[in-house]
């Protein structure tokens, strides 16, 4: 947190050098910096966290989730509210998809999340409005465990609407999540950065709604590069909140980058995904196999043990501040033959 605070000293630099100790003193002789008070002010803000029940756990501390810790860009510290377990449960899944969903997303939603609650998979999610508050609510009507992603502090939860919703989550042994620091407020940046922790999280990612365009395409991109499966509810019609669906369930995997605007850089990415769809269907008559796909996805989960060393030797410091990816962020909201 401390590491964090430097002007110019981004993620990377700052797992550099806290993964070696001894290059501290140097690293921080060409920054004249006081760092005993730097030191100082982490420590406060972990006593203000206390008093509010939040918890912040490092990427070096053996609780840290361990599927988060292989994505390649985890959260050097990760700040939770309720439950740190439900963060490692082995099943874990991502259910995301527009905030202005149809009948038919909201019947989508709620059916899946029905499904997952009775094969006692933890439901993750971005306690936006739309599909991210009705899998959210799915999971606690059906006494599921719950996560939720917030892009800005713990302390601010957006959208109010569901700040009785993020009560519900910590009291039924859920836990809300952020990378952000106590204070910090939402940004457009920080939503789309927010989706690679959903996913990151997750053995798969479940898709309900979503057109072309969107939020929800920037976590299906976090979920392809990250190995995780997609899954995506299946539409009875070709509205323009299904588009997204059907793109994902019929276009061949390498050729996403020509039809989905969040991926438009994602060439190489897509080549490597290969020629099949990258999503599989669900309906309502395959769910007891997605079920059994999911599992499985658990076998087969490359990332769930990180190797022994997975963080980048120790080079010169940065001299250029890393960028966050700043992409439009404006789709994430609450199966079937429902009219769309």
């Amino acid at each position: 947190m401390a590491l964090q605070s430097l002007k110019g000293v981004g993620p990377k630099t700052a797992l550099r050098v806290a993964s070696f100790g001894d290059q501290l003193e140097s690293f921080l002789a060409e920054r004249s910096l006081n760092w005993d008070c730097l030191l100082e002010e982490a420590l406060g803000e972990l006593e203000r966290l206390a008093e509010h029940g939040v918890r912040p756990v490092s990427i070096f501390d053996s609780d840290y989730p361990a599927r988060l810790r292989g994505i390649q860009d985890p959260p050097l510290v990760l700040f939770f509210h309720g439950s740190l377990k439900a963060l490692s449960e082995e099943r874990v899944v991502a259910v995301v998809g527009t905030r202005e969903p149809t009948e038919f997303g909201c019947s989508a939603t709620e059916e899946i999340v029905t499904a997952l609650a009775a094969d006692s998979w933890v439901v993750v999610s971005g306690l936006a409005l739309g599909i991210d508050g009705i899998a959210h609510g799915a999971a606690l009507k059906h006494h599921a465990i719950t996560v939720a992603v917030l892009a800005g502090g713990l302390d601010r939860i957006y959208p109010k609407q569901h700040e009785e919703m993020a009560k519900a989550i910590v009291d039924c042994d859920g836990a809300l999540v952020s990378e952000q620091r106590w204070g910090t407020p939402p940004a457009r940046a920080s939503f789309v950065r927010r989706n690679r922790i959903q996913t990151g999280l997750s053995a798969a990612v479940v898709v309900t709604q979503t057109g072309i365009v969107g939020g929800t395409m920037h976590t299906v991109r976090h979920a392809a590069a990250q190995g995780r499966p997609v899954f995506c509810a299946e539409p009875h019609t070709d509205s323009e909140k299904n588009r997204g669906l059907r793109v994902l369930l019929e276009t061949p995997a390498n050729r996403l980058w020509e039809k989905l605007p969040a991926w438009k850089d994602a060439e190489p990415l897509c080549r490597r995904l290969g020629s099949e769809p990258l999503a599989r269907p669900i309906t309502k008559e395959n769910l007891d196999q997605v079920m059994d796909a999911l599992r499985q996805a658990i076998e087969t989960d490359p990332q769930t043990v990180p190797s022994e060393r997975w963080w980048p030797e120790l080079g010169p410091p940065a001299r250029r501040r890393e960028r966050d990816e700043v992409e439009r962020d404006d789709a994430q909201a609450p199966l079937f033959a429902i009219s769309d």
